[in-house]
């Protein structure tokens, strides 16, 4: 059976649930409606990859999110839940989101079993912010098979999120600058008919071509989260091809280093490898060297193959002293976690070409 089916049969089972009991509350919600969607995308719920009510540090205060889904031991995900019987909210968003900045998380589901809002924490150069890939209701969880899919464990896993997301977000652009440009477009569109076939239909041609926009804004919304990501090689996150991977160090403005490596691990190595003999690096972190807040329990860096829980380093990379890189990482992960060894340092980092 394929995602396509999997999900039309869960969307008919869950709406089924919705319709006899529309106020349901928010334990049922999580039992009934979304544990069977994590379990669908992959993640077993009695796995010790699925956390219930997992802690988040907020300043004094602990908040708990209702699921988190970890690759390693390191949240990946987080899933967070409400009743059917609570209408979905900007603060429910925001409660979401301040979760995912504050661990680093990548990926947010947020529900209450009828509507769903997937996010994504979206680096684009330096800048970094969380964005909204897709809001949906039950009835349309099929026609969103592709930023669902982005959840599962074998895209995250395989680097295949990724592709999904940007491809999303390219369509996404795409409808803003359309409505946007409306009214330039048809004026250009009626321009070079009239030009054409004289003033005198230029009204009508006008009026054709903002509803050919409107059109075309509408098929693209439509197609935008149905188009089919060509998987890359497995690992997913090793990009292949002509083009190199390149990584600027600067210090007050002025390069210091550029690294520059036909594949994405070998670029992160070089990087590394430069900041241990070169900037003392090593002076300024503890090892094993935990990205993001630290409170995950994957390393970065460690003296042997290896996490602190004791799991193996899936793929890694010998750097300079002995020590091991963790490259088992998506590329937007590559450039986020990595970045953080240079501001160690005092260095900033700038990363261009394939990445």
């Amino acid at each position: 059976m394929t995602l396509r089916e999997e999900l039309s049969e869960y969307a008919e089972r869950s709406s089924g649930l919705i319709e006899d009991s529309p106020q349901m509350d928010e334990e049922n919600t999580k039992r009934k409606l979304i544990e069977p969607l994590i379990d669908l995308l992959g993640w077993d719920i009695l796995s010790s990859a699925v956390e219930l009510e997992y802690s988040v540090q907020m300043g004094a205060t602990t908040k708990r999110v209702d699921y988190a889904l970890k690759m390693d031991g390191t949240p990946v995900v987080f899933v967070e839940a409400k009743g059917c019987d609570t209408p979905l909210g900007q603060s429910h968003e925001e409660q979401l989101k301040s979760y995912m900045r504050q661990v680093g998380v990548d990926w947010g589901l947020l529900s209450n079993g009828r509507e769903f809002k997937i996010f994504r924490h979206h680096v684009s150069s330096n800048r970094v912010n969380l964005i909204s890939l897709s809001e949906f209701v039950i009835e349309e969880v099929p026609d969103n098979e592709h930023p669902l899919k982005a959840l599962s464990r074998e895209s995250i896993d395989s680097g295949e999120s990724r592709q999904i997301a940007e491809k999303i977000e390219a369509v996404q652009n795409a409808v803003k600058s359309l409505r946007g440009n409306k009214e330039e477009l048809a004026e250009d569109v009626t321009g070079v008919v009239s030009g054409v076939a004289g003033n005198a239909v230029s009204q009508q041609v006008e009026d054709e071509a903002k509803s050919f926009v409107d059109d075309l804004i509408a098929t693209l919304e439509e197609q935008a989260h149905r188009t089919e990501v060509t998987r890359k090689p497995a690992g997913g996150s090793e990009e292949s091809g002509d083009e190199e991977y390149v990584v600027r160090l600067t210090r007050n403005g002025g390069e210091v280093h550029r690294v520059v490596a036909d594949v994405q691990s070998e670029a992160m190595a070089a990087l590394v490898n430069y900041l241990i003999g070169e900037e003392e690096l090593l002076d300024e972190i503890a090892i094993p060297y935990l990205p993001g807040t630290g409170q995950g329990s994957r390393a970065l860096l460690n003296d042997k193959p290896e996490h602190p829980n004791g799991s193996d380093m899936r793929a890694q990379q010998r750097v300079s002293g002995g020590y091991y890189l963790l490259t088992n990482l998506s590329a937007e992960d590559k450039k986020r976690y990595v970045s953080e060894l240079p501001e160690k340092v005092g260095l900033e980092c700038e990363f261009s070409g394939g990445w």
